[in-house]
């Protein structure tokens, strides 16, 4: 039980000291904590009070605080256990920062955990399984079922390989719990079934320190000297790399406008009007590179949102406008906008996310054909629909699309596989959706859901930019 106190306890604190911001992490790490307690429990009521009582080194007043420690710390792990590990797998549900009433929800799930304490257990019991063994093991259930769901839905394969790391370290110890602290102990009236957890938690040790060294784990990453840099989400909005890429797509954009004009003026037929609507392109496209350049502090940070509200339809018409001159005459554009698409987001960040979708789109119909960009809204989403009758993709390219630095314009210059893993990060934080159905010989189609502004939120006096 000390191995699995010091392990638990010691990926608690670097959980913890990575990231505590972040709502997951916090909860994984009580996860260990909990689970710790319990180790730390069986430590003072099997070696260490019997042995300091034998050597005379306790009076009777420190043997009984002693023991109500022990009681403290059986509990913690008893009801904590599960509390945490539901609270853990709720927050990390990918559709988590959209649930309704998420606030009040952990104060709800710990009514049944602090009404435990009112009962009182049977014979020598730890705890009072009448009880506690119909909401603990609910939780329990509950919170892997959830799991299962979060790797199911996860479309991009380099987050779901995190994803299932996770449910291997959190699911398996917590089944076993399920069985040798909750369900064995109250059908067979054996408590001692706690002592197999030993091995299950040297398995999640394990497979945490494992994954760490080689992929990263819930933010934890061991680097070795010289190990073979493996792609991350740091590396994904790394500054140099977004950087890059936002610049490569406006760059393209100055270009397309400048050759144009120059072709005009050549040809003598310049028009004061749509030079000046040309011009302003060639503005707004330097003044993104300039955001972008501001936005960024460094190469390991990721940029922040700067969110205002914003009329989708408007940006969208836009970002076609700023790429119509690379279309050619065998490409068309159906813009069909049912709704303005009132959000909140990052008006910058959104644009770059358009682009990098409408551009690829582009490219996938080198041929020639129709691209149908349509704003619609649901209940609660706005929904972006952008459907090319382009080349398509088969499902292995579909499966890695939204995976960092992977590409399928190989030999290309300047391109660097990190469009729609930018996009899909992106639209993550605007807490949307992102996915792409796709089919060789058929086109492709992608799919943004942003959540829809409430029309309190729209009437308040905010602009709409």
């Amino acid at each position: 039980m000390f191995f699995a106190l010091i392990g638990l306890w010691t990926i608690g604190l670097l959980l913890i000291a990575t990231d505590p911001k972040r709502p997951a992490t916090r909860w994984s790490s009580g996860i260990t904590f909990t689970g710790g307690t319990g180790a730390l429990a069986a430590l003072i009521g099997e070696r260490w009070r019997p042995y300091w009582t034998s050597q005379g080194w306790l009076s009777n007043e420190q043997a009984e605080w002693l023991w109500r420690a022990e009681r403290l710390c059986s509990f913690v792990c008893y009801y904590g256990l599960p509390y945490t590990f539901l609270m853990f797998a709720i927050v990390y549900s990918p559709g988590y920062a959209e649930w309704r009433g998420k606030g009040w929800l952990p104060w709800a799930l710990l009514v049944p955990v602090l009404s435990s304490f009112l009962y009182e257990p049977a014979g020598n019991a730890p705890i009072p399984y009448q009880y506690v063994v119909w909401w603990a093991p609910a939780y329990i259930a509950a919170g892997t079922i959830l799991l299962v769901l979060a790797v199911w839905k996860e479309k991009n394969s380099y987050f779901r390989r995190s994803r299932l790391l996770t449910f291997m370290a959190a699911v398996p110890p917590l089944i076993v719990a399920l069985f040798t602290l909750y369900l064995l102990p109250a059908w067979l009236g054996d408590y001692d079934w706690w002592r197999y957890n030993t091995w299950i938690i040297a398995f999640t040790v394990a497979v945490v320190v494992v994954s760490s060294f080689r992929y990263g784990f819930m933010g934890l990453q061991i680097s070795i000297q010289n190990q073979r840099l493996d792609y991350t989400l740091r590396a994904i909005t790394s500054g140099t790399a977004i950087l890059n890429h936002a610049i490569k797509n406006d760059v393209g954009k100055i270009r397309l406008f400048g050759e144009k004009v120059r072709a005009e003026a050549a040809a003598g037929r310049l028009d004061p009007r749509q030079l000046s609507a040309d011009m302003d392109i060639i503005l707004q496209a330097s003044r993104h590179i300039d955001e972008m350049v501001r936005r960024i502090q460094g190469q390991t940070q990721e940029m922040a949102l700067h969110t205002e509200t914003v009329r989708l339809s408007e940006l969208l018409a836009q970002s076609v406008r700023m790429l119509s001159p690379g279309l050619g005459a065998n490409v068309q554009v159906e813009e069909k906008y049912l709704t303005e698409g009132i959000v909140r987001g990052d008006p910058v960040q959104l644009a770059e996310v358009f682009t990098n979708v409408i551009t690829n789109a582009f490219e996938a119909m080198p041929d020639g054909g129709t691209l149908t960009i349509r704003l619609t809204e649901t209940k609660r989403k706005i929904v972006a629909e952008f459907k090319d009758t382009g080349t398509g993709m088969d499902k292995k390219q579909l499966r890695r699309a939204f995976d960092p630095f992977y590409t399928t314009k190989a030999g290309k210059k300047m391109n660097f596989g990190l469009g729609l893993s930018y996009c899909y990060n992106t639209i993550q934080k605007h807490k949307g959706s992102m996915s792409m159905h796709s089919k060789p010989g058929q086109g492709t189609s992608v799919f943004i859901q942003l959540p829809k502004l409430k029309r309190a939120a729209r009437t308040g006096g905010e602009s709409v930019g």
